[in-house]
């Protein structure tokens, strides 16, 4: 699964893209939005946590299905 971020936590500085090794996110700050995962590279991402380490908000979080566990 791909990253998770909290719009109420996140200020939008965009270290997590600038330390995402996949360059799997981005930000339009133009339109004032919270990063996301580009659609098309959803299953790209690496799962290294860079995104998650980066950010000092602690706006990033990863959730894993419990199917996904087994």
């Amino acid at each position: 699964m791909p990253p998770v971020f909290d719009s109420k936590k996140c200020v939008k500085c965009g270290r997590c893209v600038k330390d995402c090794p996949g360059y799997i996110l981005e930000l339009d700050k133009e339109h004032d939005e919270t990063p996301h995962v580009i659609e098309a590279y959803k299953r790209e991402c690496w799962h290294c946590g860079n995104c998650r380490i980066s950010c000092p908000h602690q706006a990033v979080s990863f959730e894993f299905p419990l199917y996904t566990l087994v």
